[in-house]
């Protein structure tokens, strides 16, 4: 009986001792599941607070990179929206004017008011025709880059005469006179682009002449990168009334010759003569930008 209660209370501490192990190896388990858990939850916290970083360090170099564009777009703006205004005068009219002028202020030799211009030798196209589709393309190359621009006529059914032209230039102050015109020649091989510009020993124009011609070599240096230049591209006049009346910087380009078959077909292209006007406006811009530092 003793030995039956023996084995009774050694059976009992077994199923104890056994029941504490397996009851202290499932919460050692339990532990170390959570343990792992918390471990894995640091681990994402870590992972999430570096990527968290990251997008801050990105959104920071965006916003730089961002404030520096918008200072470099900021600074264009300053060099071409500061009231530099251009009057663009598209040559010659419907019905010639043959009346005379004074070629200059206090002069006594005389030309013609306003003449009727060229046509083209393929298209027929009168030349005043011409000049106001080139000079409607100018204006809108030169008013998308921020210019102000004024012209002298929009339609064919004017008279002004070329001392009125540039006096409306004088008027507004401009700070360039383009007076856009196409030319024409005895012989039909004659081509490509020029442009006139005030002569330096011309009284008339002393004080313009040096910015005419910077405005003339910085527009055809852009107009020469695509387009064919007649002979050397400049040519001095001391003889326009348009120009000895002008008070402002003055040149006048000859867009092409209307009596040259080829030059003639590509100015009546409106895809050509867009392109030419916008390499134009190219160079005006260049001038715009000198002006400003200089």
């Amino acid at each position: 009986m003793k030995k039956l209660s023996v084995l009774t209370v050694l059976f009992v501490c077994c199923i104890s001792i056994i029941l504490l192990i397996d009851s202290q190896s499932k919460l050692g388990i339990l532990n170390s599941i959570e343990m792992n858990k918390n471990n894995n939850q640091e681990i994402n916290n870590s992972l999430q607070l570096k990527s968290k970083q990251t997008v801050e360090v990105k959104n920071a170099e965006q916003t730089e990179e961002k404030g520096i564009e918008e200072k470099i777009d900021a600074s264009i703006p300053a060099i071409k929206k500061e009231s530099f205004i251009i009057v663009i005068d598209p040559g010659h009219q419907a019905k010639a004017d043959l009346e005379q002028e004074p070629i200059g202020p206090g002069a006594k030799e005389m030309k013609y008011k306003v003449t009727g211009g060229t046509s083209g030798v393929i298209t027929k196209k009168p030349e005043y025709v011409l000049t106001l589709e080139a000079a409607n393309f100018l204006k809108s190359h030169l008013e998308k880059r921020g210019f102000q621009v004024i012209m002298t006529r929009s339609t064919h059914d004017v008279n002004i005469s070329n001392r009125e032209r540039a006096e409306i230039a004088n008027n507004y102050k401009a700070d360039l006179f383009v007076r856009i015109h196409a030319d024409g020649s005895e012989s039909s091989k004659t081509s490509g682009f020029s442009i006139l510009a005030p002569a330096r020993e011309n009284p008339y124009t002393l004080p313009i002449y040096e910015d005419s011609y910077q405005a003339a070599q910085l527009i055809l240096a852009n107009i020469g990168k695509e387009i064919p230049l007649h002979q050397n591209g400049i040519f001095f006049r001391s003889d326009m009334s348009g120009f000895n009346w002008s008070e402002v910087p003055v040149i006048l380009p000859e867009i092409g010759f209307m009596t040259n078959p080829e030059d003639d077909r590509k100015l009546s292209d409106s895809s050509y003569l867009s392109n030419l006007m916008e390499l134009m406006a190219s160079g005006i811009e260049e001038y715009a930008v000198f002006k400003k530092h200089n």
